[in-house]
């Protein structure tokens, strides 16, 4: 077997304990207090970790203990409890139903959450994976659940917010709310990168610092004393814009799968976020001054573990009858070694998955294949496997994108400005910017010129400078040679320039069933195996614990 390498880049996250500023105010009267209740990213996990045992399995339920929390929260304080969510919601296995239908999916995925008990939340870049029609359908179905997004421009577009009946509109930009006698101020931001990353339509987006604000002016002028921003941006974008914007009290953040112990102080704004899939339920307990202002020496920000609290019954059941409509789960196989799907960049379990599809690749069209490529963001349930049962859904939990393997064959040339994809964005925390890499071993040296692309309406359309950042590049163990062609298994996804992969993009493409496949036609190579089944079927087979 070649050797299993992967692009080493690696993604660090300082988060030290923040120097808390001096408050102005030194008074000892009374403060208002706001609890806030936070999940971000978490991707409609409603069920959880999957318990087997003696072939039956159980599930823990996170959403439901959310439900309980906040109900025990409400109790401890009547009209002091704000629920939140740091979007990305509809993604995840609930999706896969038994009849196929995602987008009915999508649309029984956020009424849970208002049954859960939350209030607010903001637009996540994959609530678009299914376009923005299916966004729509899904905002239909709210009442209490209110959505925030205030650099979304869905005017005259398929996500119009107007509705008949629905005077605020079915997605807001700001809103205001009452919370223990505070009068916070709420908005929300989508990441840019979900124009490459996702499916916005036409759907337009505002510039964020502009937006930023004249949502908070807008607050401000509606009696707003605290101003909480929903951030569906990342924790480095979140940093950027408290030092950029002034005025935001809270950021609640997303999208970046960041767990941050403690809160990071950026421009007396303080920076929150909990990781993923209701990994931690995070507390942001306000403490508000008469003047209106944020006592920052009162205010505290904790995260807990759910597993304190018991599952609320009735959304246990309405879990399960979700869990009815799905794609049965059954045990597929075993796993010798913990699949490490939280530091991807690192995970054993990712370069395996990534020769499982080189393999595939090759035994079907019975060609030789020089390598694989995926990318970080195509893993997703951010969780540590223990060794043992292997079920569908899991492997589903993990890869729950309608991705397919196609074969790319590349110029060394080509391949090179790949690998400058990659390398050029090393310090980025921006899902689907890495790639991991089997067959193919490159060292990153960020201190070279990147490559830089020029853009029309946020995507990639050519390479302008050529990068110097991937180094040392070898192909089977072998040199690089610029004009030698190389094939190369990945994704229908990203050969079609996803996640900005756009050398990818220049490459000649197959499908695995010899098929012409064509860029501009996301349903092209339909007739061949989902990456979730070709990786049940390394499982199934024992693949993955092949070294």
């Amino acid at each position: 077997m070649r050797h299993l390498k992967f692009l080493p880049v690696l993604l660090t996250l300082a988060c030290s304990a923040p120097q808390v500023p001096a408050t102005a105010l030194t008074t000892t009267a009374p403060v208002r207090r706001c609890l806030l209740l936070t999940t971000n990213d978490s991707e409609s996990n409603f069920d959880g970790a999957i318990r087997a045992a003696d072939g039956k399995l159980s599930y823990t339920y996170p959403i439901a203990r959310v439900a309980t929390a906040k109900k025990a929260a409400v109790a401890a304080r009547p009209g002091g409890v704000l629920l939140l969510e740091g979007g990305d919601v509809l993604q995840g296995r609930f999706l896969e139903r038994q009849d196929g239908d995602r987008a009915r999916g999508a649309v029984n995925n956020w009424p849970i959450y208002e049954a859960a008990g939350y209030d607010f939340g903001v637009l996540g870049n994959h609530e678009f994976d299914n376009g923005p029609k299916v966004v729509r359908r899904a905002l239909l179905g709210l009442r209490k659940f209110r959505l925030l997004a205030a650099n979304v421009d869905g005017a005259g577009t398929a996500l119009d917010p107007t509705e008949p009946g629905r005077p605020e509109g079915l997605f807001g930009a700001t809103a205001l709310a009452d919370c223990g006698g505070v009068k916070v101020g709420l908005f929300g931001l989508l990441t840019p990168s979900t124009r490459t990353i996702s499916d916005l339509g036409d759907v337009k987006l505002k510039p964020l610092e502009e937006t930023a604000k004249a949502s908070i002016a807008a607050l401000k002028a509606s009696g707003a004393e605290t101003i909480v921003l929903l951030s569906h941006l990342g924790v480095d974008d979140d940093k950027k814009l408290a030092s950029d914007v002034s005025g935001i009290d809270v950021i609640i953040g997303g999208h970046s799968h960041t767990r941050l112990e403690q809160a990071l102080h950026v421009g007396g704004t303080w920076i929150t976020q909990t990781g993923a899939r209701f990994d931690r339920l995070g507390r942001v307990d306000l403490a508000v001054g008469a003047d209106g202002r944020l006592v920052d020496a009162q205010t505290t920000y904790a995260l807990e573990v759910l597993d304190a609290h018991q599952p609320d019954a009735a959304i246990a059941a309405e879990t399960d009858k979700l869990l009815a409509e799905l794609v049965p789960e059954k045990l597929i196989g075993k796993r010798a070694y913990a699949w490490d799907v939280m530091d991807i960049a690192h995970s054993q379990y990712a370069v395996r998955a990534t020769h499982a599809v080189a393999q595939y690749a090759e035994r079907t069209r019975k060609l030789h294949v020089d390598g694989g490529l995926l990318n970080t963001g195509g893993f997703r349930s951010h969780t540590i496997y223990p060794p043992g049962a292997v079920t569908n859904l899991e492997v589903s939990a993990i890869h729950p994108f309608r991705n397919r393997v196609v074969l790319v064959t590349l110029t060394g040339a080509q391949l090179k400005d790949v690998l400058e994809h990659a390398c050029g964005h090393a310090q980025n925390l921006e899902h689907g910017a890495n790639s991991i890499l089997w067959g193919v071993q490159a060292r990153c040296d960020v201190a070279r010129s990147p490559a830089r692309y020029k853009y029309v309406e946020q995507k990639p359309v050519a390479i302008e400078q050529h990068g110097d950042r991937a180094q040392d590049v070898t192909v089977g163990g072998q040199p690089l040679v610029p004009g030698k062609k190389y094939t190369i298994a990945t994704l229908d996804y990203l050969a079609r320039g996803g996640s900005s992969y756009l050398p990818l993009q220049l490459g000649e493409h197959q499908c695995l069933d010899g098929k012409v496949f064509k860029a501009d036609d996301k349903n092209a190579c339909g007739e061949t195996a989902l990456l979730s089944d070709v990786i049940q079927e390394a499982v199934a087979a024992g693949e993955l614990d092949r070294e």
